[in-house]
């Protein structure tokens, strides 16, 4: 895995650093006396399965990388013990990251001693089910392969996702969601590839584990297919965004400001990842049924709306939300959309929801789109003070605002944790507008 130099936590990472270092030199050390030297055909065989494995990283969306190394590595610590599978990966690891791509020494050092940890992890995990390390019976030991896999995942999720959350944020749980839950059967198809190759191996010799060429290559695309999927849908949702731009540059602005806020809430409130996602999806693209040009007119208008201009301002939810739901990865980030104009009392639009029918995406971008636009210049008015905005929320919780959403934010706000997002001024947002119809 990768991580920024940058460090949110730099005293907690400074003490997860060294801990990870000292118990895999202690693990290594403790073994060294005890361990004999595989074969070297054997070794210099693993040496370049992993290395051919670990030039070829895939990106995952919290943050570091993922390889198919867990289905050369894993039958190695079941073959010739975790001992000689640290070794061989530590010098793959410094070949491939330290020497090829140029990682940090930080990193390279990090890397193999969580592996180090996961291997001598899976190995305990396989002999306390009743496994023996060199032998495998099979389905004798099914139960001692699964035990050794599982905790392998364990050690190597958690570590990642600790050391990612230390220096780039958000909380490892965070990135835990992020990066391993929601592809964890991809995750365990590796694990349960690496257990199938040390049976095939133990029973069928080291030409056996060639039949898993194949099988590896189309796991490993389609691993990177769906991670790469994830990223190209956010990039889609974020080009949307410059279609507003096109049309008006506040709501694009505006957009991008209340999809942050509310991210923010949906984590405080603690949103599974996932509905995250959706949520900040959502919220990037809310506005987007305001992109007709009878919009335009209304936005800027400084008096009071007419009976037809508040029906025309109504209507952009569900506009908005008919746009959207032409993806189908976006149908629940439309239904949060079009709903997100909902009120608690039933006062809202475009249905006239109470809270218990409104999704908890749309509940949570209402109240950020309402703090959003009260705290930023409009072409009527500037925005009001931090203090006024919120009293303006707590006013309406439980009317206009869910309550719940509300108190989440003061709760946040109190504690720090909810800065307001830097906005343009009036002055700069007529400035453009003017380079935006001269482009045009």
């Amino acid at each position: 895995m990768s991580h920024p130099h940058h460090h949110r936590h730099p005293v907690q990472f400074r003490s997860y650093y060294l801990a990870v270092l000292v118990i895999a030199a202690t693990l290594i050390a403790r073994a060294l006396p005890h361990e004999v030297m595989p074969h070297p055909w054997f070794a210099a065989g693993a040496f370049l399965l992993l290395v051919m494995s670990e030039l070829a990283p895939v990106a995952m969306p919290g943050g570091g990388y993922v390889s198919a190394s867990t289905v050369f590595d894993l039958p190695c610590v079941l073959i010739i013990g975790p001992l000689w599978t640290a070794l061989i990966d530590i010098a793959a690891n410094v070949l491939v990251h330290g020497m090829v791509l140029r990682k940090p020494p930080v990193r390279v050092l990090h890397n193999s001693a969580i592996f180090t940890i996961g291997y001598f992890g899976a190995a305990w995990a396989f002999e306390t089910a009743g496994g023996r390390i060199g032998t495998l019976i099979f389905p004798q030991d099914g139960l001692a392969l699964l035990a050794s896999g599982l905790v392998y995942f364990a050690v190597n999720s958690i570590c990642v996702s600790t050391v990612i959350g230390l220096t780039a944020g958000p909380s490892p749980w965070r990135i835990w969601q992020r990066n391993f839950q929601q592809g964890l059967m991809h995750h365990l198809s590796f694990i349960a590839l690496g257990a199938l190759v040390a049976v095939v191996y133990v029973t069928a010799g080291p030409w056996g584990i060639a039949l898993f060429g194949l099988p590896l290559l189309v796991a490993r695309y389609s691993f990177k297919s769906h991670l790469e999927l994830k990223s190209d849908l956010k990039d889609f949702v974020r080009a949307l965004t410059e279609v507003l731009e096109e049309v008006d540059p506040y709501t694009r602005h505006h957009s991008v400001r209340v999809s942050e806020y509310s991210v923010r809430i949906a984590r405080g409130m603690g949103r599974p990842e996932r509905e995250v996602d959706d949520i900040e999806y959502a919220a990037l693209v809310h506005d987007l049924g305001k992109i007709g040009p009878q919009h335009q007119h209304i936005l800027q208008k400084p008096g009071s709306l007419s009976h037809e201009e508040q029906r025309t301002l109504r209507a952009h939810p569900a506009a908005g939300a008919e746009i959207v739901a032409k993806v189908r990865a976006l149908r629940r980030a439309a239904e949060i959309v079009r709903s997100h104009h909902e009120r608690p009392d039933g006062q809202g639009y475009p249905f006239g929801l109470r809270s218990a029918d409104v999704p908890i995406g749309a509940r949570i971008l209402n109240v950020a789109d309402a703090f959003d636009a009260m705290t930023s210049d409009r072409p009527y008015r500037r925005a009001l003070p931090l203090d006024a905005a919120l009293r303006e929320l707590e006013r309406g919780a439980g009317t206009q605002f869910d309550r719940d959403v509300v108190q989440c934010m003061l709760r946040m706000q109190r504690s720090g944790a909810f800065p307001l997002i830097p906005s343009p001024s009036s002055e700069d947002l007529q400035l453009l507008r003017l380079k935006t119809r001269v482009g045009g």
